[in-house]
């Protein structure tokens, strides 16, 4: 009955126009057959789209960013998606995954910033005056890292989406639509912590916390950012709660006029495209315009040893199939998976077909049809029936995604004891896939391996293209991990920290580079929930009162980010005017090279691990110092001072400005006469030029000089 019904829909859903990927018809159809009778969605919506038409079907709205907007939806509504004019496109929100922080600011080089060391103003930074956005899971809202006695109560507010005893967002008067889950926003101590969820008590947000903002224990283990104020929401899971969440804190930063940077230590391969198209790309693009910074880990997919992509390019002259072993996740992993999510995409115009096999010996083997993006977008639901009885699947064909117009096919296929084999072929273009471990609560990303499988005519897979989202987006700061650079007493020199072997490379395909750049994320000592359910058995601690706070090491990509979203905060205090993609500039092309990463910037070239290589506080923060002075110049001092004026021979300009900047001079009409650098004071000689008038500038300012015989 189930797939009749969920069959039933999707064919309804078909007939009309296609503004939504096929994930998005199948997963909408799978929640109404189990029952539910709302949808989370997103939607690109035209300037001139109607929310009361909506909202007077039931349609609750919630964050908008840009063009982009979340719903909570009616099941009896959603077919104003497709008929509406106002909505463009829309998509399900998809389910979401889920060193010593001293030697991650030696390496990052924030305890020169902190102390104000080698900065250019001579002023320490700590994040003071920046909130710190963190969107995670496992918060432990009473730890002394960021939440104990005078000078270190920073958390000054948390909203639970897992939480239901209110009140919410909506009625502290955040917006109507963020109306769920419970915020708490004083006696944060006494709230003391979020409640279990998919993740149990988890303590992943903590330490993510910690290493992002951290006070340490006793000026021991400090974070990047210690002065920062900090939101936490241990979100719900999808997309629409996280893009509710980053609205709900681009509201309080905004209410509090602080700048806002987020950090998201989590990412997903089966959200509807992973090339930067998708609509939550499109979101974080939009508010990052509007000055909201967002730091993503880049993932933790890059081991060679588990090869999860593989990709080949097909010839018009040549038949050719692609043909590999499908690993299980349960030959790699302890966890509790229900089978593997293989996700091919293809080159837009070019379509290709794919089947599974499984495969008992030589002689035996049994196999789904082979499905082909040529022939339209489907939804099917079967199974292989074999001697041990069947193995079902479902499989996701279209022929033009609508966000990036690529054909698509997703094959999920449940746990079974056979060897698994993927084949896919084309007449022409590249096809790459992804075997991704399918878990019970359906939010695990880890990778499984391609394999040979000890057959000829078979492929191995690579550990490329492993970023996903949303650190996909054009504009967010997508991070990779390294070892923390190391101090050696004997020989007196450092050691440059190598690249973790699990931190994904790019790049996107469409060839876009991420990961952009590279911090700490090896054995990172940072705080521990003390609701936590998990066991640690190496640990830091500090007693308070009657509990025993943990200072524990985790790894991942998910330590990496915090650390640059630390550094973000110190860039913002110093300089709390920047634009988002200057705060990406500076970044870049401060970036820390050394003998592992290569002369990445000085050859002004990305690399698929490092991105532009290690990120550098000290560097970044006196470049934002620098354009503050700048910047200053242009808004606070004096008009330029231009004597004498009218002039037959020498002209002084005075600037007021210590600083080499350029002097540009243009006649009346527009034509350039001479450029040179300037500082406090130059002269210029016009006793050869003609007679008329001449416009001087120097940044934003200017003055006019006349010119006589």
């Amino acid at each position: 009955m189930f797939t009749l019904l969920a069959m039933s829909i999707l064919m309804g859903a078909m007939a009309q126009n296609k503004k939504c990927g096929i994930d998005t018809k199948a997963l909408v159809a799978e929640q109404i057959a189990a029952g539910a009778t709302r949808i989370d969605m997103l939607a690109k919506v035209a300037p001139d789209f109607d929310r009361g038409y909506f909202e007077k079907a039931g349609v609750v709205f919630g964050a908008q960013a840009g063009q982009i907007v979340t719903m909570s939806v009616p099941v009896e509504a959603l077919p104003l998606l497709e008929s509406t004019k106002g909505v463009i496109q829309y998509s399900i929100s998809h389910p979401i995954a889920a060193p010593e922080c001293n030697q991650v600011r030696f390496d990052t080089r924030t305890d020169s910033v902190h102390q104000g060391l080698g900065v250019t103003d001579n002023m320490p930074y700590d994040g003071e005056g920046v909130y710190i956005g963190i969107t995670d899971w496992g918060f432990d809202y009473s730890h002394p890292n960021y939440n104990a006695g005078t000078g270190n109560m920073r958390l000054e507010m948390a909203w639970d989406h897992f939480k239901l005893s209110g009140p919410t967002p909506a009625d502290k008067g955040y917006g109507e639509g963020l109306n769920y889950g419970t915020l708490t926003t004083e006696r944060l101590r006494l709230a003391e912590g979020d409640t279990s969820n998919l993740y149990g008590y988890g303590t992943h947000g903590t330490h993510v916390a910690g290493i992002a903002a951290g006070r340490g224990v006793d000026g021991d283990q400090m974070g990047q950012a210690p002065g920062a104020k900090l939101l936490f929401c241990s979100f719900g899971l999808g997309e629409k709660p996280w893009m509710d969440a980053v609205a709900w804190m681009k509201q309080v930063a905004q209410d509090s006029s602080r700048r806002l940077v987020i950090n998201s230590s989590w990412g997903m391969y089966s959200f509807s495209t992973i090339d930067g198209t998708s609509l939550l790309s499109q979101a974080i693009n939009a508010w990052a315009d509007e000055g909201v910074v967002f730091c993503t880990s880049g993932g933790n997919n890059g081991r060679t040893s588990i090869p999860f992509h593989i990709s080949r390019t097909f010839r018009s002259d040549t038949v050719d199939t692609l043909r590999t072993v499908v690993v299980r996740a349960s030959d790699i992993y302890s966890i509790h998976e229900t089978g593997q999510v293989l996700i091919m995409w293809g080159e837009e115009g070019k379509d290709f077909s794919a089947c599974v096999r499984l495969r008992k010996n030589d002689s035996v083997t049994w196999s789904t049809p082979m499905f082909s993006t040529a022939e339209g977008d489907t939804v099917i639901y079967d199974s292989i029936v074999h001697e041990g009885g069947s193995t079902g699947y479902r499989v996701l064909v279209e022929h033009a995604n609508p966000f990036d117009n690529r054909p698509h096919i997703q094959i999920d296929i449940a746990k079974n004891d056979y060897q698994t084999h993927l084949l896919f072929t084309a007449t022409e273009g590249t096809v790459h896939a992804w075997n991704v471990a399918n878990k019970e609560n359906h939010a695990g990303n880890e990778g499984c391996s391609f394999s040979v499988g000890g057959r000829d005519g078979f492929t191995a897979g690579d550990a490329m293209y492993g970023v996903g989202e949303p650190a996909c987006a054009a504009k967010c700061i997508s991070v990779a991990a390294h070892n923390a650079d190391r101090y050696s007493s004997s020989t007196s020199t450092y050691r440059p920290g190598r690249l973790a072997d699990f931190s994904s490379a790019g790049p996107l395909i469409n060839g876009v580079n991420k990961p952009e750049i590279s911090a700490p994320g090896v054995d990172i000592v940072s705080s521990i929930s003390y609701w936590s359910d998990q066991a640690y058995t190496t640990y830091l601690y500090k007693y308070i009162t009657d509990r025993k706070y943990i200072w524990s090491a985790m790894s991942g990509t998910s330590m990496s980010s915090p650390a640059v979203t630390g550094v973000v905060a110190l860039m913002l205090q110093a300089n709390p005017s920047l634009s988002v993609d200057e705060i990406r500039e500076i970044i870049f092309t401060t970036a820390r090279n050394d003998s592992i990463t290569g002369p990445l910037v000085a050859n002004d070239s990305m690399d698929v691990h490092w991105g532009w290589g290690k990120i550098d506080a000290l560097r970044a923060v006196n470049e934002c110092v620098r354009r503050v002075s700048v910047n200053e110049v242009e808004d606070l001092r004096t008009p330029l001072k231009v004597y004498p004026n009218p002039a037959t021979g020498m002209v002084t300009i005075h600037t007021g400005c210590g600083e080499q900047q350029t002097l540009t001079v243009y006649t009346i009409d527009g034509r350039l006469v001479r450029q040179m650098p300037v500082s406090i004071e130059t002269t210029l000689d016009v006793s050869s030029w003609d007679m008329g008038i001449y416009i001087l500038r120097v940044g934003s300012r200017t003055e006019k000089l006349i010119v006589n015989r």
